[in-house]
């Protein structure tokens, strides 16, 4: 477990530092190519990246289990085997992919309703190409649990990214311009990260293209890519049935627009702010459950299992108390916004299901229950639209908290159950536990607020709520210790030896 968490640690400061980095290139593309220019950005990028999503979710999953499954057992030549057959599964898929957009420019005319944004799709295209051979080559040296390298590519790409878009939009003027170039820069990093994670793999790795693995390659790629192409198809969809049901509901068509800019772009964001962390817990578990499996090891899956539900668990309802408490004036203070603020304490009871319901999602994926997890997707995926048509006409704008909630709550509960019928004597109490959580963080919450309204006489809303939410999480953790919920000693001692190694 000591070695899982040490991976956590190296993979988390990677997602962290490569997440900041993005989120300064989004605000300097947003103010070089303008509101025009990054408008037909998102647009052509809409398109690519549903052939991105095809050729970038499933093979590198897939990868990655079956090579932490063969080095497990010292079975080599296999490793190399599907590494290969990963290679050209993601080389077929995408060169699909680029002769669909290529010979189908008429229809993307017709969808995008914009010669420019078209031209800018086309440019684009290569980088299909060289996103595959990277999935792929990432995908094996995760498998190789080579977490260090994994992070370092991502953060290389976006570092490169910034440092090209920046030379070459330095001086244009002219938003068209901006944009095919910043089109072009993306090309180049793709190409560039993909010999990056070649490279790094052949120095211990080959490929054999003999009897190769594809049919493993495939079967397990399927569901998951599955997954993220329904994910890529509900969200249009969620996008489509707030603003129609919420003009039946009263509102006008621009107060429904801004309502779902608000709950979509500035309140839900806030809520998978814990998925910095847990996201790395999930990419970790992937390949060591799958090497466990290999080896009929239930033991320590079962043991991994339960450990990592319990960090993710602590670690979003931190969070929790911090939004119900002080969500308000983050809204104020973060986008000048107190509906956001309003949604984003609302909906905090969102934090703990969006977290469990990824996290379970990867477990079954390890546990090569990876169909299971798809069905289950799609069940919550009907709940989610089924839910904000109902909701709607009612309640407005909540509907979306309500209807998250409910979709991500169902998956949640069947990963988990799918989760106990697999791994033998698996018997974590989830529900039992949620509740003593919500029994402790309801508390710590109001004392929060309280604290947080009194400050206001006195400070600023920023400070007034980082004093608010400083003391709703102090509260929150004391609790913890008092009823043991959680050894917080445990997770402090995992830090500690952290910074030590350090």
């Amino acid at each position: 477990m000591k070695s899982i968490f040490k991976a956590v640690a190296i993979v988390t400061v990677f997602s962290v530092l490569t997440r900041a980095l993005g989120f300064c290139f989004r605000i300097f593309i947003s103010r070089k190519l303008g509101a025009e220019g990054l408008g037909l950005y998102q647009m052509a990028s809409s398109i690519l990246g549903i052939f991105m999503t095809l050729i970038s979710s499933g093979i590198p999953l897939t990868t990655a289990k079956l090579v932490s499954k063969y080095e497990s057992n010292n079975q080599i030549h296999k490793r190399n085997k599907v590494v290969a057959s990963a290679f050209v599964v993601g080389l077929v898929v995408a060169f699909s992919c680029s002769l669909i957009v290529i010979t189908l420019k008429h229809m993307w005319n017709f969808v995008l309703t914009d010669n420019r944004a078209v031209e800018i799709l086309i440019i684009m295209v290569p980088s299909i190409i060289f996103s595959a051979i990277y999935a792929v080559f990432r995908g094996a040296l995760w498998g190789q649990n080579d977490y260090f390298n994994c992070g370092l590519t991502e953060l290389v790409e976006q570092i490169i990214r910034f440092a090209l878009t920046f030379i070459m939009l330095y001086s244009v003027t002219d938003c068209f311009v901006a944009t095919k170039n910043s089109a072009i820069a993306f090309n180049i990093t793709c190409l560039v990260s993909a010999i990056l994670a070649v490279v790094i793999y052949f120095k211990k790795g080959r490929l054999s293209f003999k009897k190769g693995e594809y049919k493993n390659v495939i079967n397990s790629a399927l569901p998951v890519t599955g997954v993220r192409v329904a994910n890529s198809m509900v969200q249009p969809l969620t996008t489509l049935i707030i603003p129609t049901m919420l003009v039946v509901s009263g509102y006008s068509k621009s107060q429904a627009v801004a309502s779902l800019g608000i709950v979509m772009g500035m309140t839900f964001p806030m809520l998978f702010v814990p998925m910095t962390v847990i996201g790395s817990i999930s990419m970790v578990l992937i390949p060591s459950i799958s090497s466990m499996m290999s080896k009929n090891d239930y033991d320590t899956i079962n043991q991994n299992i339960t450990k990592s539900l319990q960090v993710s668990i602590f670690i979003s309802m931190m969070f929790v108390p911090l939004y119900l408490s002080v969500g308000d004036l983050i809204g104020i203070v973060l986008y000048d916004n107190v509906m956001a603020g309003m949604l984003l304490q609302i909906s905090a009871v969102c934090v703990l299901p969006i977290t469990l319901c990824n996290l379970s999602g990867s477990i079954l994926n390890a546990l090569n229950m990876e169909t299971k997890s798809f069905i289950n997707y799609l069940l919550g995926s009907a709940v989610l639209l089924a839910s904000l048509v109902v909701f709607t006409p009612l309640v407005g704008i909540n509907s979306v908290v309500i209807s998250f909630f409910l979709s991500m709550t169902i998956i949640t509960l069947l990963n988990i159950r799918k989760i106990k019928q697999t791994v033998p004597h698996f018997n974590y109490n989830l529900v039992g536990l949620t509740m003593r959580y919500t029994l402790v963080t309801i508390p710590a919450s109001l004392l929060g607020h309280f604290v947080s309204n009194i400050m206001l006489y006195i400070f600023n809303n920023f400070f007034a709520g980082l004093i608010g939410g400083t003391i709703s999480i102090v509260a929150t953790l004391i609790m913890i210790k008092i009823f043991n919920l959680y050894d917080i000693s445990e997770f402090l001692n995992i830090i500690k030896k952290k910074k030590k190694n350090i």
